[in-house]
């Protein structure tokens, strides 16, 4: 249970309560005696003093009512002494008066509270308190010339409340010390759950997260750091999610991928079986088997040229396709791509032309890929070229970028496809020689090349006008 946030932030909002509580019941217990002794003190010097405020006026009463007797002798044999200590002790001292003689000390009068004053007084919650100790209050009383006596008043056992106060004071401070620690562990509680909640809260969608439920996010809880660490979760989940389905993309495009090379080498592996047993009964006749031989050469070429783009496609996605970036003359394998591709284009009668800048477009490139790259686009392009048509390779220079345009008179190809042509496999739906003969890998290739350049491709078609292939490579790379 220890170990549980919430009852740890309980019990730290306890500990703090119960020693403030306890710092609180210390100081006072230290404080309030003293402080009491001190009030006591003083009333009881008051009361000292009102003592011999009163002896005075006794002593003028006397003297104006029996002038005659008043001399010490007779002043030290009267009943005023006494009459003063008991007024003084039943009123205005509420403890035993003395009056001494301040000479020798020795007692003149001394009286304590009667019985009715006592239990008045203990009726009140009052007691004689010892600790109280006044310094006393000396007086001379002179009444006529050489006439005197000096009088010291002091108070004891003043009957004070500081006993039944102390005793409320503890049991007050006691009922409040439960109910501090009863509120301190409502609120406690109340603020561990508020705290505890919405961590609660992201624990659960975490654990939804981690069960496959990507789309799950952390909620905002109006806590600053706890909406903070929901933040970073929820940086976490959307790129942890953008990843688990760029993998989950990538898996169905690897399916995607071994579907087809198996659909595709079904179709030239079957060709080979057939021609093969065909020729091993024997039953050919020697014009037979030599096409059978010229099919067969056709159907390997093709997986070779499978193969091939099969490699390139591979070290392209993982990253080991190299490019050694040098700095040319662009018109160069444009020129080279038209002339390689030729004799296939005059066999065909399909006429290549190419049409570059009178100056040189310096550039940033890979030479070797650059005729790939060409020689795909030129390429595809004459095997949807009808007999009679054209294909014009284009290069175009401007501050920013070069640009290259590859341009057939083909059939076109359909608005609907236009997306799907960089595919891997993708032929579109033409049909007859063209759409058979290709591997459907070479616009991707293309597309890959152009991008390690920094590029992009473009193709733009009408059907029955023929398509457009618009490669644009940057010059950044030229500064890089």
């Amino acid at each position: 249970m220890l170990q549980r946030l919430n009852v740890r932030l309980v019990l730290v909002v306890l500990t703090v309560a119960l020693l403030a509580l306890l710092v609180s019941g210390v100081a006072l217990s230290q404080i309030l005696p003293r402080y009491f002794v001190d009030q006591a003190t003083r009333r009881a010097e008051t009361a000292e003093i009102s003592t011999a405020i009163l002896a005075q006026n006794q002593f003028e009463l006397y003297a104006q009512l029996n002038p005659s007797l008043l001399s010490e002798r007779e002043l030290r044999n009267t009943e005023i002494l006494h009459k003063v200590a008991d007024i003084g002790a039943n009123t205005l001292a509420q403890g035993t008066v003395e009056i001494t003689y301040t000479e020798d000390g020795s007692l003149a009068a001394v009286a304590s509270p009667n019985v009715e004053t006592t239990a008045r007084l203990r009726a009140e919650g009052l007691l004689p308190d010892p600790d109280v100790q006044p310094r006393g209050y000396s007086q001379g009383f002179q009444l006529t010339p050489g006439l005197q006596i000096n009088l010291t008043f002091r108070v004891t056992n003043s009957y004070t409340n500081r006993a039944s106060t102390l005793r409320s004071v503890t049991g007050t401070l006691l009922g409040a010390s439960l109910a501090a620690l009863v509120v301190s562990l409502i609120v406690g509680t109340l603020a561990a759950r508020r705290l505890t909640g919405p961590l609660a809260r992201l624990r659960r969608a975490s654990s939804r997260f981690a069960q496959g439920d990507l789309d799950e996010r952390a909620p905002a809880f109006a806590i600053v750091e706890v909406d903070e660490l929901g933040q970073q979760f929820n940086v976490m989940a959307d790129r942890l999610s953008d990843s688990v389905r760029m993998l989950e993309a990538d898996r169905d495009r690897l399916r995607e991928f071994v579907a087809d090379v198996s659909h595709e080498l079904r179709t030239p592996i079957a060709a080979l079986r057939t021609f093969t047993e065909l020729q091993r009964d024997g039953q050919l006749e020697e014009e037979q088997r030599h096409e059978f031989l010229e099919r067969s050469t056709e159907q390997i070429n093709r997986l070779e040229w499978m193969s091939n783009n099969l490699l390139d496609l591979s070290r392209i996605d993982s990253g080991i396709f190299p490019l050694d970036m040098r700095l040319g003359d662009l018109r160069d394998p444009v020129r080279s791509a038209v002339e390689a591709q030729a004799e296939i284009a005059e066999g065909r009668g399909i006429s290549v032309v190419s049409r570059v800048p009178t100056s040189p477009v310096m550039l940033r490139f890979d030479r070797e890929r650059i005729l790939q790259l060409l020689g795909n686009l030129i390429g595809n392009a004459l095997k949807f070229t009808p007999r009679g048509g054209e294909v014009i390779v284009e290069l175009t220079d401007a501050a920013d970028a070069a640009t290259l345009r590859v341009h057939d008179s083909g059939p076109g190809i359909p608005e609907a496809e236009l997306p799907r042509v960089f595919d891997r496999f993708f032929r579109g739906t033409n049909v007859g020689d063209a759409r058979a003969s290709g591997s459907g890998l070479g616009l991707a290739i293309a597309r890959s090349i152009v991008e390690m350049h920094g590029g992009s491709i473009e193709v733009a078609s009408v059907v029955g006008s023929g398509s457009t292939f618009t490669i644009t490579l940057p010059r950044e790379r030229e500064r890089s």
